[in-house]
């Protein structure tokens, strides 16, 4: 019975010198979840976020890049160059983004474009006549289907099938993250006592 009793007290002091040290390990992978919580919140609030894909999407390097693209897509007519400026496309891509994270299919709206179109014809000497008339109207049209369909980009379709999916994924990640390293960083606060 002495040889039990002291076993027992020996296995009790060393439980309670375990108990007594502070988890660092708790503390490290708390931290580590936060770390992860932190860059998927990023994440939520930049990437995934509509306002800031509209922002990035109109910058100014963005906008050339894509009016140089644009530009290569739409026939010419008769010899006469029609070429899209950033100030015409900006507001599309706007739109055409904002549609991207709203899960919605792309369309834009094609006046701006066309009144341009209309005064490049313009001022390279076609008559009003000529533009108003049903040739300068199937030109419209299918400049206008070009424009549109140069909106109908690969990346932009693949990243709006791809968004919902990647959001959510990302929300789950922060909420598990937060939750496991909280547990974590109570389990190290009771053990510190």
């Amino acid at each position: 019975m002495g040889k039990l009793s002291q076993n027992l007290q020996e296995v009790f002091t060393i439980r309670n010198q375990h108990l007594s040290k502070p988890k660092y390990g708790s503390r490290a992978f708390s931290t580590f979840m936060y770390f992860i919580f932190v860059l998927a919140t990023i994440c939520a609030l930049t990437i995934f976020n509509k306002s800031f894909g509209q922002f990035v999407a109109t910058s100014d390097p963005v906008v050339d890049q894509i009016v140089t693209t644009v530009n290569a897509k739409i026939p010419q007519y008769n010899g006469y160059t029609i070429t899209i400026d950033a100030a015409t496309i900006k507001p599309d891509i706007k739109t055409a983004v904002g549609q991207v994270y709203e899960n919605r299919p792309i369309k834009v709206n094609p006046t701006g474009f066309q009144n341009s179109v209309k005064q490049q014809l313009i001022n390279d000497g076609v008559p009003e006549l000529v533009i108003n008339s049903s040739i300068g109207a199937a030109l419209e049209t299918k400049l206008t289907t070009e424009y549109q369909n140069a909106f109908q980009n690969e990346y932009l379709l693949a990243f709006r099938e791809k968004l919902p999916t990647y959001k959510m994924i990302t929300y789950v990640i922060m909420a598990v993250t937060f939750i496991i390293g909280t547990l974590f960083r109570i389990r190290y606060v009771h053990s510190k006592h």
